[in-house]
């Protein structure tokens, strides 16, 4: 009788000494499983989650590295695929607007040599390479998946051509002594350009203060901004002077530095403003002082009365 009642009394401590044991980090699970497989399982629950927007079993595309793309016109445009997890899948570049097959891994399956695929080995990077760009390259071009169904992103090529424009040319007019102030704009270019070169009469600018008096300085962003300053110009200062971008077709414009007050001197700032010369102040007091004498006399001879 003694030993039934014991085993009755112990049985729920041993039953909650068992139940505390279970939930601890180290010990064995009543079931069998280990605790570790209980965290592999909330994993798999939350893989599950994810995998609403992809497998993490299966290949998926890094969509902020493998975005649009715009490239200048003439130059070399590369577009960029990142897939994560590809195992033993390949990477595919089809230009979407006539289903034309361009690259397959690392190799090119087209017959315009413009064309070339690029990979290093362990990147997960995909590289379709475009040299020499037209017009017509610009559009969608498919990075695609080796998987069952393949998958797919489009990545869209933009093709510009960069513009140079010299505000207030094509002709400027100063009076010697006067700032010569010229400015030159890069537009509609993807980045700033490497450089800009300043030319008088096909020689480059020296930008030494002490050797000529020219200053030229710099502002690069979305509009880069190039300003070429002479202080006090002289007659030597004439001539053509052409702003030259690394990335844009050079643009011209003539400057015309006149000695004295000629009256046919007119001041551009290269602002799009204009303002009459000095010399020309003289000339208009003159003439209408003449057309004061010329009405006088008519008068005299030919009085009016009423």
């Amino acid at each position: 009788m003694l030993f039934p009642t014991l085993v009755t009394l112990l049985i729920p401590i041993l039953g909650s000494e068992m139940v505390v044991q279970s939930v601890g980090d180290s010990a064995p699970r009543q079931d069998g499983v280990e605790a570790g497989a209980e965290d592999d399982g909330v994993s798999e629950v939350l893989g599950h989650l994810d995998g609403l927007q992809f497998d993490l079993d299966q290949p998926y595309f890094d969509y902020e590295e493998s975005a649009n793309v715009t490239a200048l016109l003439g130059k070399t445009a590369v577009l960029n695929c990142r897939v994560k997890s590809i195992g033993n899948k390949t990477v595919s570049w089809v230009r979407h607007r006539d289903i034309h097959l361009l690259t397959v891994g690392r190799f090119t399956y087209t017959s315009d040599q413009r064309f070339s695929a690029r990979h290093t080995e362990g990147s997960e990077d995909w590289l379709l390479m475009i040299h020499y760009l037209q017009e017509r390259d610009a559009g969608a071009y498919e990075c695609q998946i080796s998987t069952t169904p393949p998958r797919s992103h489009l990545i869209h090529l933009s093709v510009v051509e960069a513009e140079t424009v010299i505000v207030g040319g094509p002709d400027v007019y100063i009076n010697t002594g006067s700032r010569l102030a010229l400015s030159c704009s890069v537009m509609y270019s993807p980045e700033p350009p490497a450089f800009i070169f300043w030319y008088h009469d096909d020689q480059l600018v020296s930008y030494d203060r002490t050797r000529g008096g020219v200053v030229v300085s710099t502002e690069k962003g979305v509009v880069t901004t190039s300003r070429l300053l002479v202080q006090y110009a002289e007659t030597r200062h004439s001539g053509l002077y052409t702003c030259a971008p690394a990335n844009s077709r050079p643009k011209s414009v003539n400057v015309h530095v006149i000695a004295g007050d000629q009256p046919a001197a007119i001041v551009h700032e290269n602002n799009g403003g204009v303002r009459l010369g000095v010399g020309l102040l003289p000339s208009i007091s003159l003439a209408l002082t003449v057309l004061t004498i010329l009405l006088t006399n008519l008068l005299i001879a030919n009085p009016v009365f009423v």
